[in-house]
């Protein structure tokens, strides 16, 4: 199934770094088009880019709520918490995703920088570990994620 027209549109004034015009489609929709998951994780992308972390955070919560197996509202939401110095909450809101997280790399990815915030190497390690045999692009990422930079000798 392929994209309505308007999320299309959203997409490519975000591609286009054009935050503004992304804005403005998004607040042309319809109730109907406001209320779907893909317009949430639309807003969620834009406020994440702008740095409006709360912002996203709360979008995240509807998301979650609107759709309860959408990963990204877990994602995201962990996301925000943990740069707000919220990561105990981080951890607590992924791990209360759907099972099917367990199939996402970046579910192991993130675990492991939140394990990590926490101290806890050999914790972060494994799940690294887990991301990177489930996708392997993720042991670049981890080289160079800053908060990865303690355990990065033993990427």
């Amino acid at each position: 199934m392929s994209d309505p027209y308007w999320l299309d549109r959203v997409r490519g004034y975000l591609e286009l770094s054009m935050i503004d015009a992304a804005w403005e489609e998004l607040n042309q929709l319809s109730d109907a088009q406001i209320n779907r998951p893909e317009t949430y994780e639309m807003r969620i992308s834009i406020l994440l880019d702008q740095g409006r972390l709360e912002e996203a955070l709360a979008y995240c919560g509807m998301l979650t709520s609107l759709d309860p197996e959408n990963h990204a509202g877990y994602i995201q939401g962990a996301f925000c918490l943990h740069a707000l110095d919220r990561t105990e909450e981080a951890i607590a809101l992924i791990q209360t995703g759907p099972g099917t997280l367990l199939e996402e790399p970046v579910y192991f990815y993130n675990l492991a920088c939140y394990e990590q915030a926490r101290g806890k190497s050999q914790a972060a390690l494994t799940w690294l570990r887990t991301s990177i045999e489930m996708s392997p692009h993720f042991r670049k990422r981890a080289l160079e994620d800053p908060d990865l930079v303690e355990i990065r000798e033993e990427i």
